[in-house]
């Protein structure tokens, strides 16, 4: 009986103890699964900066960045499409060989260009509100003139014919005048501006064929 316990207890010894070879082994083992796991933990989708840039970037389209801004806001709009490729890619390959550090790089400039395209929409927005205003007031002044000037001509023009023609350019403008007041209602100043420049243009052209009609009957008199 004695024998066969110290030989039971031989084997538990022989079983227990470790030779340094095994133990460095293990330890190894052991490093490179936490080194794996490192690995793993640190090939995590970037969802909070995606969603931040993605966030930023609704801002400035709700600011009319592509509008008031559009350099700034098509940049960020380029590299967020172009971080959306690298991270599905990054996504089909095993975790242990992802490497999200570019994204998170290209996501971190998005989030600056769209923000900084944001601030830049709404001063460009109110300055181009300021313009359109202005340019809306010289082409209802140039009308105005216009007008004056066929309420002038109407008691002396001969040619009854050019006369009609004159008042019928006038009442088109008018009505392209009163097109631009609701496109400025709308804000959409550039094409108020855009407008603008053209009824002014127009008015002080037909404002030359008003006058050259005033002047008829004297040529005709002489």
């Amino acid at each position: 009986m004695t024998e066969r316990l110290q030989l039971n207890m031989d084997v538990w010894k022989s079983s227990s103890e470790r030779s340094p070879r095994q133990v460095n082994l293990l330890h190894n083992i052991h490093a490179l699964f936490l080194l794996w796991l490192l690995l793993a933990g640190c090939a995590e989708p970037p969802l909070s900066q995606w969603n931040a840039a993605t966030q930023a970037l609704e801002d400035a389209r709700m600011s009319e960045a592509e509008h008031y801004a559009i350099e700034r806001f098509t940049e960020a709009e380029t590299a967020y499409q172009q971080v959306k490729q690298n991270l599905d890619q990054q996504g089909d390959r095993i975790p242990l060989f992802r490497n999200y550090d570019p994204a998170i790089t290209i996501l971190s400039e998005v989030f600056n260009d769209a923000t900084q395209a944001k601030m830049e929409a709404i001063a460009n927005k109110r300055e181009s509100k300021a313009n359109a205003e202005v340019a809306l007031a010289f082409a209802k002044q140039h009308l105005q003139d216009v007008r004056a000037l066929l309420a002038d001509v109407s008691t002396h023009a001969s040619d009854h014919g050019k006369l009609d023609q004159l008042l019928q350019a006038f009442q088109d403008t008018e009505t392209l005048l009163a097109e631009i007041d609701s496109i400025m209602a709308q804000e959409h100043f550039i094409d108020v501006m855009t407008t603008s420049h053209s009824v002014e243009s127009f008015a002080t052209r037909l404002q030359a064929r008003i006058i050259s009609l005033k002047r008829l009957p004297a040529k005709q008199q002489a």
